[in-house]
């Protein structure tokens, strides 16, 4: 049985660092619904899952409480994506950062950090002073995007403080470049 995921809260929204430059050849714009069968590729790519676009479908709808998606385009098609989900009886002043993937070959370019941005910027048009999320110990270079953003571990519920301090050790120790998580 897995442990379940780590969670991490940005306090205050207005406080974020500008954004890093990216390359000409990326554009950042909110995913259509054409976008679904490549969103579906990507996701299976960055978190080594099974996706098809019905399940892109369910998990991003505004059903689930996703406002919006938010996706990096190269001239290769969907390299990166995160969205801006709002779970309000969970977190009522807060939006979630939900599902932060990018293309193994695109890993490293910061590209997570600027979809990731690009949500915050979403939550804070919407009025709201904090963000959360929720990520894996074993993404390391998410984790260290996270922390360069501004976000701070929230240990919630028994054992957490111990991993918290094994993943922040650990990052000491690899100096982990930029990655996604979601």
């Amino acid at each position: 049985m897995s442990e379940p995921q780590l969670f991490m809260r940005l306090p205050e929204l207005s406080d974020s660092p500008p954004a890093p430059p990216h390359e000409a050849r990326y554009t950042l714009r909110t995913a259509v619904p054409a976008d679904l069968g490549p969103l579906a590729e990507l996701l299976s790519e960055a978190f080594e899952d099974e996706w098809d676009a019905q399940r892109v479908a369910a998990e991003f709808s505004p059903g689930n409480g996703v406002e919006a998606t938010y996706v990096v385009v190269s001239p290769a098609g969907l390299v990166a994506t995160a969205s801006a989900r709002r779970l309000p009886d969970d977190y009522p002043e807060a939006g979630y950062v939900h599902y932060v993937g990018a293309r193994v070959s695109e890993r490293g370019r910061r590209l997570g950090e600027l979809v990731t941005r690009r949500v915050l910027v979403h939550f804070a048009a919407a009025g709201l002073d904090q963000a959360v999320l929720e990520t894996d110990d074993f993404r390391l270079p998410a984790v260290r995007t996270y922390l360069r953003l501004g976000f701070v571990p929230e240990p919630r519920v028994p054992g957490d403080a111990r991993r918290w301090s094994k993943v922040l050790r650990n990052l000491a120790r690899t100096g982990a470049g930029g990655g996604e998580s979601r």
